[in-house]
């Protein structure tokens, strides 16, 4: 048998755990944090005075910006963009908005508004989480052994 082939069949290919550390982290950040939590401390209570679609030249996405006054009378202003951390887009004036921190759900217009992915998200931080643990299990195997 040649020299080559018999190193070549010797040689046992194992997963590399920090790809995988990577992509659960990635995932995590962008499921997680960006969109999950960002969705989770929105606080707005009030009626929409106006709003305003801001369109990007290269890009097909687009956000809006509403102004809306709260009970006590302040405006502030909220961006709503194209992802699930955001409330709707295009909500007319008039609208009235109610969303708590920590809350996946609003009110608009009186009526309960659940429409967050949680059972989507839920999967997906879970899966992230899954292979988080494990790549630092066989990262932490594959260094004993070698």
């Amino acid at each position: 048998m040649n020299p080559q082939t018999t190193n070549f069949q010797q040689t046992r290919r194992t997963a590399n755990p920090f790809v995988f550390l990577g992509f659960s982290l990635f995932i995590l950040y962008t499921f997680g944090y960006e969109t999950f939590y960002q969705r989770l401390i929105t606080q707005m209570e009030g009626v929409v005075v106006s709003s305003r679609d801001i369109h990007s030249p290269n890009n097909p996405r687009y956000v809006t910006e509403y102004i809306v006054r709260a009970p006590d009378g302040r405006e502030v202003s909220y961006v709503a963009g194209s992802s699930d951390a955001s409330l709707p887009q295009s909500m007319p004036a008039g609208t009235t908005v109610s969303k708590r921190k920590w809350h996946l759900d609003y009110e608009r217009d009186g009526e309960h508004v659940s429409d967050f992915p949680a059972a989507l998200y839920g999967l997906t931080l879970g899966a992230a989480l899954a292979g988080l643990i494990w790549s630092i299990r066989l990262w932490r195997q594959q260094r004993m052994q070698g």
